[in-house]
């Protein structure tokens, strides 16, 4: 599964102003449709704006969001979340017109979800979306949040839903084992910058497939250069008396 979430202007009347005669339309038109295609979410306005979040399977939502970014009663619209996910947010909502009182506390958790994302955003991101989302300046001690720790995966993400799958492969496969320092995952260079690596590893934190513990010496990964010998050579070496 895949969710995105956008926003989008408007498009302003012949008054001059923005009013959502639209959203009505959207909200029926979703109802009839997105059961068939296993697609739920959200949709809000405010201040001349939509804001709309879309959960289901990947093929179907990005075939979606192809006519949304076509659609005349949407414009200037910006995606600011388009990932894979394990589980839905809002799960026994169709697309409905949110209402921020009465589900702001599924609303908040998944603003909590992805705040590695959203607190990321520069000024201007920032100011676009603050009618519905509250961000928080960028914090240093949140992107040090497994500095020094160790980590554990208590199972495999769905690689199909990755868009790097060797790659969190590679990374599965470390941290499957036993404990691994987060610190040695960065310094390989393996895995992408540090603020990269931290968004993957929140995302899996989320939904409950990562273990996050203080580092035992036993945690450090070793490196062993010493071959054992061949049979062969270990035969030579009892014949000559070697051993």
């Amino acid at each position: 599964m895949k969710c995105i979430a956008y926003v989008s202007r408007v498009p302003i009347s012949e008054r001059s102003i923005r009013m959502p005669t639209g959203l009505l339309d959207i909200v029926r038109i979703s109802r009839e449709h997105n059961p068939k295609l296993q697609i739920t979410g959200i949709i809000s306005y405010r201040q001349g704006q939509y804001l709309q979040v879309l959960e289901g399977p990947k093929s179907e939502v990005d075939n979606l969001m192809k006519k949304i970014t076509q659609d005349p009663r949407h414009e200037d619209l910006w995606v600011f979340l388009d990932m894979p996910i394990f589980e839905r947010s809002f799960p026994n909502w169709g697309v409905n017109v949110f209402d921020f009182v009465d589900q702001g506390t599924a609303f908040n958790t998944f603003i909590e979800k992805n705040s590695a994302v959203l607190n990321n955003f520069d000024v201007n991101q920032k100011n676009r979306i603050q009618s519905f989302i509250t961000t928080k300046e960028r914090n240093t001690a949140s992107d040090a949040h497994y500095d020094g720790k160790s980590l554990r995966l208590m199972a495999w993400p769905d690689l199909n839903e990755e868009s790097q799958p060797q790659m969190i492969m590679n990374l599965c496969i470390k941290l499957t084992k036993k404990p691994y320092p987060f610190d040695a995952l960065i310094s390989s260079g393996e895995f992408g910058t540090h603020d990269q690596l931290t968004q993957t590893l929140r995302r899996y934190e989320h939904l409950g497939l990562l273990s996050v513990t203080e580092p035992n010496p036993s945690d450090e990964p070793t490196v062993n250069n010493k071959k054992k010998p061949g049979k062969f050579f270990g035969a030579i070496k009892k014949f000559l008396g070697m051993r």
